[in-house]
């Protein structure tokens, strides 16, 4: 969706660096080059402090990616294993579904057919 939402025009307000308004931005792989090394390292440095904040640090995951850490729970535990299992598929198979649906966008804009008309 934030594909698609950017690639329509719509940016957030104000600077993703200094003297760089988020409307300098292109849309799609032109942004890349466009973002400056200090937008690169907001961007790195969220990513690094999501993965420091979003580990199994109480050791009592019960399958690999369990970051719930005692403190979420949404009904998890009163699920029976087979409902977990299902639950688990199904989010893997929505992960994939949206990787393979951004991957789609991205060659589709390399190939220089327009997103939207």
């Amino acid at each position: 969706v934030g594909y698609l939402i950017t690639a329509a025009g719509v940016r957030l307000p104000g600077d993703i660096s200094y003297g760089t308004p988020f409307t300098d931005i292109p849309s799609g792989w032109a942004a890349v080059s466009a973002v400056p090394k200090e937008g690169w390292g907001q961007m790195i440095g969220f990513v690094f402090f999501l993965e420091l904040i979003m580990r199994d640090i109480t050791g009592e995951g019960e399958f690999i990616g369990d970051f719930r850490n005692g403190a979420i729970d949404y009904g998890w535990d009163s699920f029976d294993e087979e409902t977990k299992l299902k639950k688990r598929a199904i989010e893997l198979n929505n992960g994939r579904a949206a990787q393979m649906g951004i991957l789609a966008l991205m060659v589709h804009e390399q190939l220089g057919v327009p997103l939207i008309p």
